[in-house]
């Protein structure tokens, strides 16, 4: 009758339900009761284990038992047994049976104990099993019967209920990154729409750009735009790290930069200002390489500052390179760091070349470096044409270097020159 009583509530369980807590709820509740235990306890392979060992799903215990999961000893000796024997398990001490010697005179509340193996398929799919934190007690016949037939009834039900809970945190989980994906790429347009779309042209000079995240987004940027008195401002820079922190921090370099840079203050001035908003802003050790020049292209001077960002290649009409260097440390490591000015000439035939070391650190399938000299040897080669076709080439060298291999930072690049006709 017992039997009988056990099936029929259990059907009506499973039919009022489709979550798998209720269930196991109920099941280690009835068959404590029915069994006068002190604890039931229910464990299931745990997927987010490798190997699945199995954990403690739902442990019912009476006053005066001690709470938590089972000491690991005594799980994985009971695992180990049901598993190899694939039998039931009952004994009066578990502490002093022959079969557990590694257990014997351990002091916890597993004494008595009854355990039998969830079988689905000849597979083991989990345990049930009923303690006294006495010991002592003799398990008779029938009662070994109907923990089996329990188990035996509930296997497939829990292993049902099991793929349901698995298959609505899946669908829940894809849903969840389908928003990330979603809300990553509306992140991806606000940042690519804060660098410029377009080429800047003023006189018979082009400023052109181009950034390839990593991710979805990154953690460089560029900009070039008008100042007064015919001038052209140009920067780029690299935050360190990757991914939406270094998004998020890049962005408010962006606004700084034209609140600071906007031709006004002298540049060593202006990047002073540009450091403290970074220092105040940056947290966990973050910093910011950028490097910021100014054209005046009716006297034919380049007047710039260097934080610490790859040092940008000025071509000279013959052919001939010049790295501009002078500036001072990373942006936001000091709020009192002091910046140098660079000064040259910038003349009709030159071009500047301004890169992240996404470019000179990438990597081909063996894992050698793209490198500063092979970029530098392209820029002399062929720095002299329209900035639209230098740019085109430099990224299609790129990309035949790197092949099949990964992007591993953010790539991006800006070139200073001659207009096409």
């Amino acid at each position: 009758m017992a039997e009988l009583d056990f099936l029929s509530k259990l059907s009506q369980v499973v039919a009022s339900t489709n979550e798998l807590q209720p269930i196991l709820d109920w099941i280690v509740r009835e068959t404590t009761s029915l069994l006068s235990a002190d604890e039931g306890t229910i464990r299931l392979p745990d997927p987010e284990t490798a190997g699945d060992p199995m954990k403690t799903k739902v442990r019912r215990r009476s006053r005066g038992t001690e709470s938590g999961s089972w000491p690991a000893a005594v799980s994985l000796s009971v695992e180990g047994y049901l598993s190899l024997q694939g039998d039931v398990l009952a004994t009066s001490d578990l502490h002093d049976d022959p079969r557990f010697p590694g257990l014997r005179g351990g002091n916890n509340r597993i004494r008595a104990l009854l355990a039998v193996p969830l079988r689905l398929s000849g597979r083991m799919t989990g345990m049930l099993a009923v303690t006294h934190n006495e010991p002592g007690r003799q398990w008779m016949p029938n009662e070994i019967q109907l923990l089996t037939i329990v188990a035996n009834s509930s296997a497939s039900v829990l292993e049902q209920a099991r793929l349901r809970a698995e298959s609505v945190e899946r669908q829940r989980l894809e849903e969840l990154n389908r928003r990330m994906e979603q809300e990553l790429k509306q992140a991806r347009d606000i940042q690519m729409g804060l660098v410029p779309r377009w080429p800047l042209k003023a006189g018979g000079w082009e400023a052109a750009g181009r950034i390839e995240p990593a991710r979805i987004v990154g953690g460089d940027a560029f900009n070039y735009y008008a100042l007064p008195d015919g001038r052209v401002a140009v920067a780029i820079a690299d935050v360190s790290g990757k991914g939406v922190p270094a998004a998020l921090l890049m962005s408010s370099v962006q606004a700084s930069l034209r609140a600071f840079c906007d031709g006004r203050w002298p540049i060593p001035d202006a990047m002073s200002h540009l450091n403290r908003s970074v220092a105040r802003a940056a947290r966990n050790g973050k910093f910011i390489t950028l490097f910021y020049a100014e054209l005046d292209l009716e006297l034919g001077r380049l007047r710039y500052s260097n934080a610490g960002h790859n040092y940008p290649m000025l071509r000279r009409a013959d052919g001939s390179i010049e790295l501009l260097k002078t500036g001072g440390l990373p942006l936001g490591l000091f709020e009192d760091t002091a910046f140098a000015q660079g000064e040259t000439s910038f003349r009709s035939g030159d071009a500047l070349l301004l890169y992240s070391d996404g470019v000179s650190e990438a990597l081909d399938p063996a894992g050698a470096e793209f490198g500063e000299e092979r970029l530098e040897r392209l820029w002399k080669e062929h720095g002299a044409r329209p900035t639209g076709e230098v740019l085109d080439l430099l990224l299609d060298e790129l990309g035949h270097f790197r092949a099949a291999a990964s992007q591993s930072d953010d790539i991006t690049l800006v070139v200073v020159g001659g207009a096409a006709r």
